[in-house]
């Protein structure tokens, strides 16, 4: 699968779209898509539905996932340039589906180093289910179904909405060894904030930052793809 289809027109139609829906101001969060109005997905495919973006743009769904997440989490200032950046970033007839091991990785880093020198049990047990995760993650060597069971771990426990509420030995099991119980990337990315991370106290304003790191990230390495 490739994005775009490997066709300009198709990045340009949809591109387009979202610049007309974004001129008319109708860009807005929390709405899916209603009498033309709605979020990132609504106003690029005319439609809430996740599942559209392998057919019309050649994206993964666990990309729309993560993008909707993002620009639901960023200031409401930042959403609708957020949503023309990453359709702008995201370039012609490249595969995707790379990307999804290579963000994860960078968030599990992430969470990781906030719990450095933290030596509370929670922070004990979320460190060693980030290490789990981070571990499989970096495993070249290793079969492809180990691999993606991995991924599906550090998606589902970084893209859980209720994961915010959970308790943190929860939510280390959840980063660590969910796969079998959690929705796999492709289809539940709720957020890129595993769960053991936002269980370890965050305040909404850490959240919204995160969110803003992650959008950079995202961004930074669609761009770097272009210009291989």
């Amino acid at each position: 699968m490739l994005s775009y289809l490997n066709d300009p027109a198709v990045k340009a139609k949809y591109t387009a779209r979202f610049a007309d829906h974004r001129a008319a101001d109708e860009v807005i969060q929390g709405t899916g898509f209603d009498n033309g109005r709605g979020c990132f997905v609504g106003c690029t495919l005319d439609d809430y539905n996740h599942s559209r973006f392998p057919v019309e743009l050649g994206w993964p769904e666990w990309l729309a996932h993560l993008a909707d997440a993002i620009f639901e989490g960023v200031p409401k200032t930042e959403a609708a340039q957020f949503g023309t950046d990453l359709l702008e970033a995201v370039p012609i007839g490249v595969d995707l589906e790379p990307l999804r091991h290579r963000f994860a990785l960078t968030v599990q880093q992430r969470n990781l180093a906030r719990l450095a020198g933290n030596d509370e049990p929670y922070a004990v047990e979320c460190r060693a289910a980030i290490e789990g995760v981070i571990a499989y993650l970096q495993a070249e060597d290793k079969a492809e179904s180990a691999a993606e069971s991995a991924a599906r771990s550090a998606w589902s426990a970084a893209w859980s909405a209720e994961s915010a509420a959970r308790s943190a030995r929860s939510a280390a099991r959840s980063a660590a060894w969910s796969a079998e119980s959690a929705v796999s990337a492709a289809e539940s990315a709720e957020s890129a904030v595993s769960a053991a991370a936002r269980s370890a106290a965050w305040s909404a304003e850490s959240a919204v930052s995160e969110h803003q790191t992650q959008r950079d990230d995202l961004l930074a390495m669609l761009r770097e793809l272009g210009n291989v």
